[in-house]
C-alpha cells in the first residue's frame, strides 16, 4: 500500500490576528472621545472665574475701595482700620471691593474670609503689590 499524496498544497497554519493593535486603536479613540466631550461639557458649565489682569501701578494709584487684611487679621478699608465685627457694615453698600493681602498669608485665611456671607453679593478683586528688589539694582 502506498500512501497517496494530495495534489493540493498543504494548508497553511491558521494565523491568529494580533489584537494588540486593535486594543491600542480602541483606547486612543476613547481618549479622543473623552477629551472632545469634556471640552464641550465644560463650555456650558457656569463659571465665575476670570483671569487676572496685571498692571504696574504706584501705591498712590491703587483702586478703591481697598480692603486690606494683615497677617494678624487686622482690617482696614481705604486706610481706615476697623474691627472684624464691622466688616458687614463697612461693605454693605459696595458692589465691588479690591482685596489686598500679604503674599505670605495662608490660603485658608483668604478662603475663610471669602466664605463670610458678607461677600455673597460683592465682587472681590484680588490686588497684589510687586515689591522691586532695590539691592540687586544697585551697582
Amino acid at each position: 500500500m502506498t500512501k497517496q499524496h494530495s495534489l493540493l498544497p498543504p494548508s497553511p497554519k491558521r494565523v491568529r490576528p494580533d489584537m494588540a493593535l486593535a486594543i491600542v486603536n480602541v483606547v486612543l479613540l476613547l481618549i479622543m472621545f473623552f477629551l472632545a466631550t469634556n471640552a464641550l461639557w465644560n463650555q456650558s458649565a457656569p463659571t465665575e472665574i476670570r483671569l487676572s489682569q496685571t498692571r504696574a501701578l504706584p501705591i498712590s494709584q491703587l483702586p478703591t475701595p481697598m480692603l486690606q487684611i494683615d497677617l494678624d487679621d487686622k482690617m482696614s478699608l481705604d486706610g481706615d482700620p476697623f474691627p472684624e465685627a464691622e466688616l458687614g457694615v463697612r461693605l454693605a453698600e459696595l458692589d465691588r471691593v479690591y482685596l489686598l493681602m500679604d503674599r505670605t498669608a495662608p490660603g485658608r485665611q483668604l478662603t475663610s474670609l471669602l466664605a463670610d456671607p458678607v461677600f455673597q453679593d460683592i465682587e472681590v478683586v484680588l490686588v497684589t503689590i510687586r515689591q522691586r528688589d532695590t539691592q540687586s539694582a544697585m551697582p
